[in-house]
């Protein structure tokens, strides 16, 4: 056999292993040409729409309030205008706002500060729900005293008979109707349709002559039974409406334009109340 001598042998080796090397990277190069060719894949993660994070807020704050205040009456959860924050509207027509995690209340109205001004968000929103409420309000199931002439404005009263700002306010209500104001009564017996007062109230809904019975019943006169039947159903529909609206004593005020305007007030007051000149 022929003898290779040391140096021989060295170069061979040497270009064994250059071209192991030179095939490895061309095997390289190959691959990175093919992975260029194809492109790697782009993966999409989707992102949960505003509505869904809302609404999964919304059912968060529902819970932990149920389990954390189980005596505080709900009745539903909105998002604000303000980011992170949730109004929640109670029975009796109450608000009050917390964070999406429900671990903090705030007790009171959300304002919206603008450049010069304050915007009172929360009185608004009671606004549109009283306009709302109170446009379904027909005339035939209140007790109307119609503004003389054109009519200028309106003032609708959830009234009972045995206070004594009730019959204060309808003294004022032959000013009102001369002025071009229209009073509606809605019924809101404090003490409910089976109270004295309650039954004064029915007489005058069912009666024949509305009108004269209220003021009989606001002048502390006796008002006739009617004669037959008298379905207190629409009484007790408004004074369900009074409480949603968050009527807790009589007389309480409200303007067509969802404005909660107190008890008692002059004709004057009112008037000044609808952008009307009074004498």
């Amino acid at each position: 056999m022929k003898q290779v001598s040391k140096f021989g042998l060295s170069a061979v080796l040497l270009a064994a292993v250059v071209g192991i090397q030179a095939c490895k990277q061309e095997e390289a190069n190959a691959a990175e040409r093919s992975a260029e060719k194809v492109p790697a894949p782009i993966i999409k993660h989707r992102s949960q729409p505003a509505e869904e994070k809302a609404a999964d807020s919304v059912q968060l704050i529902k819970g932990q309030l149920a389990a954390k205040l189980p005596r505080l009456p709900v009745v539903s959860v909105t998002e604000s205008q303000a980011k992170g924050i949730y109004q929640v509207e109670l029975r009796g027509g109450d608000v009050i706002h917390v964070t999406a995690d429900a671990n903090y209340i705030i007790n009171g109205d959300l304002l919206a500060v603008k450049q010069d001004k304050m915007d009172n968000i929360t009185e608004a929103w009671r606004s549109e729900k009283r306009i709302a409420a109170l446009s379904s309000l027909k005339d035939e199931d209140l007790v109307v005293f119609q503004a003389e002439g054109e009519e200028k404005g309106e003032v609708i009263a959830f009234t009972d008979t045995s206070c004594g700002y009730c019959r204060k306010l309808h003294v004022e209500v032959p000013k009102l109707n001369a002025m071009g104001i229209t009073v509606k009564y809605a019924a809101w017996p404090r003490y409910g349709v089976k109270s004295p007062a309650g039954q004064t109230i029915a007489n005058i809904w069912c009666a024949a002559d509305k009108q004269k019975a209220m003021t009989l019943g606001k002048t502390n006169k006796p008002v006739p039974k009617p004669e037959g039947e008298c379905d207190t159903g629409v009484i007790q529909n408004q004074i369900d409406m009074g409480r949603a609206l968050g009527v807790r004593g009589t007389p309480a005020l409200f303007l067509a334009d969802g404005r909660k305007v107190g008890g008692y007030r002059k004709a004057s007051d009112l008037a000044a109340e609808l952008g009307i000149k009074s004498d």
